[in-house]
């Protein structure tokens, strides 16, 4: 666009430079009036068309007055269906007046038209660095490119506490491992091209119970050029449960609840995911203070995951709404909804681990080694319901979520699971959480009183509690065995106690109950009651 408006106002410059009178250039070669006039006519037809101007949004680039465009005053008038007196016809010298103002109009808007095209030039070619709390972006004048870097590592550590003397029947983790590991070590950018698309490629080398050599986490382009609207594509991590778009960096506890992990990667949510996404946000959309989102995806397997055949497909979706909100106060309700299309080889593996990673083994569920057997099933469905609210300091969140698998074997009974969550925090020192419209979750609050000995300034201390339970059991005491799901049911309690000592640094400390219930395959108890507590430092930009 601007090499085309270039390229026409140059033209423009050359047939305006080739109007100095013949006469001012041979002063001996005087040419008459009839011939000006002839000379001048044609050089106005030959006039280049006008230039469509590059649209730049006003507030960035100072508006050139517009120079009305001239009209010559030998044009015939309107029609009308009053009589009207016969124009005289115009002298020459009249007509050579008329047509050196036209000129003068069109030097005056080629000028108008090289002081737009110096601003475009200028808005896109100078750039300026921000370092806002230790997060550096560099960006254009105008805003349609930005760069932004960003990092995250989380260091767990962890102590269990079990009895020494467990029954024999327990044989999936009867010594779990304490010890240290790096949760979450990511590193990467984000930004804007172009004004209507953004992209982000996050990288990530922590784990559970272990550090790895490194894997995609995020690596996805969005566009954003219809208003309300967000298209996302590659690696995602989609909308999918309130706790679950609660940002790693954001979240209450250190790890979500044990219901949420448990229908995420099966029902193709989590980060590192394969698939595409349609947001639609809208803040205000019955009224002023209300907020609406509606995700849904439509998702591959993650990117970590090895496959061996076909490529197993999800869709999955949310809606969340915000019906109250002022200067103090969040409230909201949602609903959640996802469908496994294809598990390529049928067979459905689900589990889960307590809260905590530090140790990896999963205790509860089915497919894992020591617990039961895989479901033989194709397809799932799984639908769930969330709320949560913060008043002022006070915040509060949970959700219910309810699954299902379709078996293969019609002649066997199809087995339903549930699980759900609530939980609790309370800032000591005055902070809120905010609200966050984008992804319909709370995020983490500014402290008041970032940490500093010198200015007896102690940062932000929030107490927490949580409740959940897990439950993956199903027909347990069927006549028929092979409709037995003895997955398990696992419930806990944890509180604990978050420490911001600024924007970028938190400490968080979770002490949990644990009581896994569980029967083996000969209707022996499995399970086991201990006690873990979990300490995480984290540095987040």
């Amino acid at each position: 666009m601007r090499r085309s408006a270039i390229v026409s106002g140059s033209a423009l410059l050359l047939t305006l430079g080739s109007l100095v009178p013949a006469a001012a250039q041979n002063p001996a070669a005087p040419i008459s009036l009839e011939e000006r006039v002839r000379r001048l006519e044609e050089l106005l037809a030959a006039r280049p068309a006008p230039v469509q101007q590059p649209a730049l949004p006003a507030e960035q680039i100072a508006p050139v007055a517009q120079i009305p465009a001239a009209e010559p005053a030998f044009l015939p008038a309107q029609q009308s269906d009053a009589p009207t007196a016969v124009a005289a016809e115009p002298s020459l010298d009249e007509r050579v007046r008329q047509l050196e103002a036209e000129l003068d109009v069109a030097r005056d808007n080629e000028m108008a038209l090289r002081t737009r095209l110096s601003t475009l030039e200028q808005s896109t070619a100078d750039a300026s660095w921000i370092f806002d709390y230790n997060r550096a972006s560099v960006r254009t004048a105008d805003g349609r490119f930005v760069l932004t870097l960003r990092a995250r590592f989380q260091f767990d550590a962890g102590s269990f506490f079990q009895d020494g003397d467990l029954p024999a029947a327990v044989n999936v983790g009867r010594d779990l491992h304490n010890g240290t590991y790096f949760r979450r070590a990511q590193i990467g950018f984000e930004g804007r091209v172009y004004r209507d698309f953004l992209y982000e490629m996050v990288f990530d080398f922590g784990s559970s119970g272990t550090e790895r050599a490194g894997q995609i986490y995020l690596l996805r382009v969005a566009y954003v050029g219809i208003p309300d609207f967000t298209f996302n594509v590659g690696a995602i991590q989609p909308k999918f449960s309130m706790d679950d778009s609660t940002s790693s960096a954001d979240i209450t506890f250190l790890e979500r609840a044990s219901i949420v992990n448990t229908i995420l990667d099966p029902f193709g949510g989590s980060d590192s995911r394969r698939g595409a996404e349609i947001l639609y946000n809208k803040q205000g959309f019955l009224f002023g203070s209300d907020n609406l989102l509606i995700s849904a995806a439509y998702t591959g397997e993650r990117i970590a995951t090895v496959k061996n055949d076909d490529e197993g497909t999800q869709v999955l979706g949310r809606v969340a709404y915000r019906f109250f909100s002022d200067e103090e106060s969040n409230y909201q309700i949602g609903v959640n909804a996802a469908r496994i299309l294809n598990k390529p080889n049928r067979q459905m593996s689900i589990s889960d681990r307590p809260e905590s990673r530090v140790d990896g083994l999963q205790l509860v569920g089915f497919g894992p080694t020591g617990l039961a057997a895989a479901v033989n099933a194709q397809t799932a469905w799984a639908w769930g319901v969330e709320a949560g609210m913060n008043y002022g300091p006070f915040y509060m969140a949970g959700e219910y979520f309810r699954y299902g698998l379709d078996r293969t074997d019609d002649t066997l009974k199809d087995p339903e699971f549930d699980g759900w969550y609530a939980q609790a925090s309370y800032f000591l020192t005055g902070e809120m959480r905010p609200y966050v419209p984008a992804s319909a979750a709370w995020g983490s609050p500014p402290s008041n009183n970032p940490f500093a000995l010198d200015a007896d300034s102690w940062g932000a201390w929030e107490v927490k509690a949580r409740y959940s339970v897990n439950d993956f059991d199903a027909f347990i005491s069927d006549p028929v065995s092979a409709n037995r799901v003895r997955g398990g049911e696992q419930r806990i309690i944890t509180a604990g106690m978050n420490w911001y000592l600024n924007r970028n640094l938190r400490w968080m400390f979770d002490h949990m109950w644990v009581d896994v219930d569980r029967l083996n395959s000969t209707g022996a108890q499995a399970g086991q009651k201990f006690n873990v507590f979990a300490t995480r430092l984290q540095f987040s930009y």
